[in-house]
């Protein structure tokens, strides 16, 4: 089995037996990211392009689907794609490797969403150029990943050093606010802008973020 069969093979069995504990639907930060979403369309044109970038279960392409009536989506899974277009047909689903060149012409997405997706990928880099080129001129660029700083690795470190680098732990990239803007930079992304989100825990969210959000915009 070469690696991408056996990469496929893997999601499609996180999605088939894990969609509880994977879903975005189930994550304490689900509510802040998508208020982060809306504020950050709010102004989009109602037949804007957008891609998402590795949509899982669909848990926030329905509502990128608020902003837009021409929403395309891919995942690795096939069975999870197919199982999604069954319950948005109004949106474009397609199964598709992000390790992979994406399967669209230059230039054609105003908007691209990665949520929680870079941080699975061997070479996040090689998707976010991929994504710097669908992108039309001046096209926006929204991607979430797990937050990593100092005081939050070395709380890592301290409690749960074996649990978070486990070989059945499916992120295998973890970033910072400036090295995920460095990866951002490097793919050709300006105006470039990062900020952290919580779980809605008052105490755990005041010691340390759960995600980074960042916005950038394509020359």
């Amino acid at each position: 089995m070469n690696a991408i069969q056996q990469q496929k093979d893997y999601y499609e069995k996180y999605w088939t037996t894990g969609h509880a504990q994977y879903s975005g639907d189930n994550q304490g930060y689900a509510t802040n990211v998508r208020n982060w979403m809306r504020a950050q369309l709010r102004d989009l044109a109602a037949n804007a392009a957008i891609l998402e970038v590795g949509c899982g279960d669909g848990s926030f392409t329905r509502n990128l689907a608020e902003h837009s009536s021409r929403v395309t989506a891919v995942d690795i899974s096939p069975s999870q794609i197919e199982r999604n277009a069954r319950a948005h047909p109004e949106i474009t689903f397609l199964q598709h490797d992000v390790a992979l060149p994406f399967p669209f012409a230059d230039a054609v997405f105003e908007v691209i969403w990665c949520s929680e997706v870079l941080e699975h990928l061997f070479d996040p880099a090689f998707a976010v150029r991929e994504m710097q080129r669908v992108l039309a001129p001046g096209g926006r660029l929204l991607v979430t990943v797990p937050y990593h700083g100092v005081f939050k690795d070395v709380l890592i470190a301290l409690f749960r050093w074996d649990e978070h680098f486990a070989p059945g732990n499916p992120h295998i990239r973890f970033f910072t606010r400036r090295t995920l803007s460095q990866v951002a930079e490097s793919a050709g992304f300006v105006e470039i802008k990062t900020t952290t989100c919580g779980m809605n825990k008052p105490l755990r969210d005041l010691i340390v973020a759960t995600n980074i959000l960042l916005t950038a915009r394509k020359r």
